[in-house]
């Protein structure tokens, strides 16, 4: 064989040898950041995860405890005063009724419908 042929033949095994040089250095560059990147998730991802669900059960529970004691208190007032409450009922729904602006009219006879 010429010589250009070896030239050739050696050229392309250099060129290969580089390409697996490149190719294995990527694939501990990657391996290198993924483990640098599993450490910053347990690190601080993580731990701010379980104090952001802490924070949100927390609130929940705060809320719920709220929510509870608002409708026993409510409960209490409707048992000790029955009328009155259903005066109050009343009046709310009155005045929520004229604050919608909503009339409602039951004619039998077409001149006086809308």
């Amino acid at each position: 064989m010429s010589q250009s042929g070896n030239d050739m033949r050696e050229l392309r095994d250099q060129a290969a040898a580089s390409g697996q040089r490149l190719a294995d250095d990527a694939r501990a560059e990657l391996a290198r950041l993924r483990a640098q990147v599993e450490r910053l998730m347990e690190d601080r991802v993580t731990p701010a995860l379980g104090q952001a669900a802490d924070t949100v059960e927390d609130y929940s529970r705060r809320a719920r405890a709220r929510f509870d004691d608002s409708a026993h208190a409510v409960t209490d007032a409707v048992r000790d005063r029955p009328l009155l409450s259903i005066a109050a009922a009343a009046l709310g729904g009155y005045l929520l009724g004229r604050l919608t602006g909503h009339t409602t009219y039951v004619y039998n006879d077409e001149k006086h419908r809308r």
